[in-house]
């Protein structure tokens, strides 16, 4: 696993479960990669940039005043920002006001 992003995009490993009972398996891509904005290049799935991994060991948060995007939390310690797509940003506005 990568700890940091590097000059070859991790591969793409989906996670199940709960810590510390994880279950780990490849993608059905076997090619597929994650790109540093955390989308998987075949499936389009959320994955870390730094491990591959992605499911439920991510963790998301609104940002409202960080360039209106989410941040991701790996549990293997990476976080990212990404920016939320204009629908979802709208959606959660409205929940909160």
């Amino acid at each position: 696993m990568h700890w940091f992003p590097g000059s070859a995009p991790p591969r793409h490993l989906k996670i199940t479960g709960a810590a510390p009972a994880f279950g780990f398996e490849r993608c059905e891509d076997q090619s597929c990669t994650v790109a540093a904005d955390g989308t998987a290049s075949s499936c389009g799935r959320l994955a870390c940039p730094s491990c591959g991994c992605g499911g439920t060991n991510l963790a998301t948060a609104l940002l409202l005043d960080a360039a209106h995007g989410v941040e991701v939390r790996c549990s293997c310690g990476f976080a990212w920002v990404r920016e939320t797509q204009p629908s979802l940003l709208l959606s959660a506005l409205a929940a909160s006001g």
